[in-house]
């Protein structure tokens, strides 16, 4: 019990600090940050903080990679949850929305570190996010192969469309956090599974 006990709370500090980093890094970007800084944040002397993270940039590259697996595991659940193709479809179109929707200063680090995440300094979680992004997009073209035999897909290269399909996604989460709006971003959702489903040409000329 003790040691359950222990590992809880030690959970519930690193938990803490990843939140507080999460909002400087969100606000202020990776380099002008200090291992200091986030410790005074999260209420931990700064050799506390190296208890939980060796550095700044482990701290950083666990933060996202993290979050991302969280992300992904809650999109793949509620798509696997659809049984039709079209279903899975607007489900991820959703889910993927929703989850930028309700963690914004996250994504916010994101998109603006990229080019400090994709720098040689992080080459490590340069990779881990390679890998991540295919694995995603395997996962995509592994249910439109599906839409392809039942006849609800045209036959197009499957790896084309899941890319097409996520760059959508992307592009409309990426223009709502540069340039916030009243309008939700999951409102986005139905113009882009039109998009997708049935592109931009009018079909009745």
């Amino acid at each position: 019990m003790r040691a359950e006990r222990k590992e809880r709370e030690f959970n519930l500090r690193r938990a803490a600090i990843l939140e507080q980093a999460e909002k400087i890094f969100s606000a202020r970007g990776y380099y002008s940050v200090t291992m200091a800084e986030i410790a005074n944040a999260s209420g931990f002397a700064i050799g506390s903080l190296y208890q939980f993270f060796d550095n700044k940039e482990n701290l950083y590259s666990t933060m996202i990679l993290e979050k991302l697996d969280l992300m992904f595991a809650e999109i793949n659940q509620e798509v696997n949850a659809n049984k039709d193709v079209a279903g899975k479809i607007e489900t991820l179109i959703n889910a993927h929305l929703q989850f930028v929707e309700k963690n914004t200063d996250f994504f916010r680090i994101f998109l603006r570190g990229q080019s400090e995440a994709l720098s040689e300094t992080m080459s490590a979680l340069r990779q881990k996010l390679i890998d991540g992004y295919f694995e995603h997009i395997a996962f995509i073209e592994n249910f439109l192969k599906t839409g392809i035999k039942n006849g609800l897909l045209r036959k197009l290269p499957t790896h084309d469309m899941a890319s097409a399909l996520f760059s959508l996604i992307r592009s409309a989460a990426n223009e709502w956090l540069l340039e916030p709006t009243k309008e939700s971003l999951v409102s986005k959702k139905d113009f882009i599974l039109d998009i997708f489903l049935n592109g931009v040409k009018n079909h009745e000329q």
